[in-house]
């Protein structure tokens, strides 16, 4: 099982529902936090950024590169250490007022990238229009 995290807007490059990481960017470049909300926020961002590839450098793969913008990250079911995580940012975001809600599949596209805790795929067309 494969879990995403996404807000009300929609990302310019994958054109789908922006996802969590995409809606934090976004909250630290266009709100004026208030320094605990700022402390708060960029300590979970850098949790991620310690404890989580990039898995976007593969955009640049010559093969892929048809899919390669309009992929998409989600969660492993079984990554628990970042689910929880997740929630902490989600939790943030909403008391800034951006809505999140989690989705699920069993499968989440052309797999582009993968890990122990997540993967990046291009989606099929029916979980895109869900998106």
């Amino acid at each position: 099982m494969f879990l995403r995290f996404i807000s009300t807007e929609v990302d310019e490059d994958s054109q789908v529902s922006m996802g969590l990481f995409c809606a934090a960017e976004k909250l630290i470049d266009e709100v004026g936090l208030h320094e605990y909300e700022y402390e708060a926020l960029m300590e979970c961002v850098d949790w991620f950024g310690r404890h989580l590839r990039n898995p976007f450098r593969y955009r640049l793969d010559r093969e892929r590169r048809r899919w390669a913008y309009q992929s998409i990250c989600w969660f492993r079911s079984t990554s628990h250490e970042h689910l929880r995580h997740a929630w902490e940012l989600v939790q943030i975001l909403e008391e800034r007022d951006i809505i999140m809600r989690m989705i699920k599949t069993e499968v989440p596209g052309y797999i582009i990238y993968e890990d122990e805790a997540q993967v990046l795929a291009y989606p099929y067309s029916d979980l895109r229009r869900l998106l």
